[in-house]
């Protein structure tokens, strides 16, 4: 009720500004153990489905949203995701809404032959904005708004991530040491924190 007022009272106050409603989520401090290809995650927090500046997608029945049990990541990357697409909404007020694809199950562990890593919550995919703003992934390297998803990315590495996969023909760009060509990654990037 009071978050409501407030709410109202800076509207009235700032009839220019866009008060965006951020997405519901079940806050719980999260352990990664082990390592993203070979580990578990206590505590997940669960991605929601989707909120103004992202929707999230399903890589396996292509669409949306991506399944609730694929979507568990540890508090810290739910956190940075939900900042970096909030930003960068912000950042882009026209630009499409930021795909989000999976992050862990819900325990972690093996998540199937598509994903070598995705084990402990620290690792997410985000797929690139598409030139015709269509909110799914591209097919080729060259469905993709370049300039946006260079800036996507790095957003991703302001916010501390510590390796970026993408696709061979992507041509994005970022420090060698983090950002890494990997094939099958034209339509998404591969976002990993560390462990907090």
């Amino acid at each position: 009720m009071v978050l409501r007022a407030l709410i109202a009272l800076i509207a009235l106050l700032l009839p220019h500004a866009q008060v965006r409603a951020q997405p519901h989520v079940h806050w719980r401090h999260s352990l990664s153990l082990g390592r993203p290809d070979s580990g578990t995650l206590v505590r997940g927090v669960r991605f929601p489905e989707q909120g103004t500046t992202f929707f999230t997608w399903d890589p396996i029945l292509h669409r949306s949203p991506d399944r609730p049990w694929r979507r568990y990541g540890n508090e810290r990357l739910v956190r940075i995701v939900l900042r970096v697409v909030d930003a960068y909404g912000r950042a882009h007020p026209h630009a499409p809404r930021v795909g989000i694809g999976d992050f862990s199950r819900p325990q972690g562990g093996y998540f199937g032959p598509k994903h070598a890593s995705h084990q402990n919550g620290l690792d997410v995919d985000v797929y690139y904005p598409r030139l015709d703003r269509r909110e799914r992934p591209p097919i080729r390297a060259a469905q993709i708004d370049r300039p946006l998803a260079q800036d996507l990315l790095d957003r991703f590495l302001a916010a501390g991530a510590v390796k970026i996969f993408v696709g061979p023909n992507t041509r994005l760009t970022g420090p060698r040491r983090i950002v890494g060509v990997l094939a099958n990654h034209d339509n998404h990037m591969h976002v990993r924190i560390a462990a907090p």
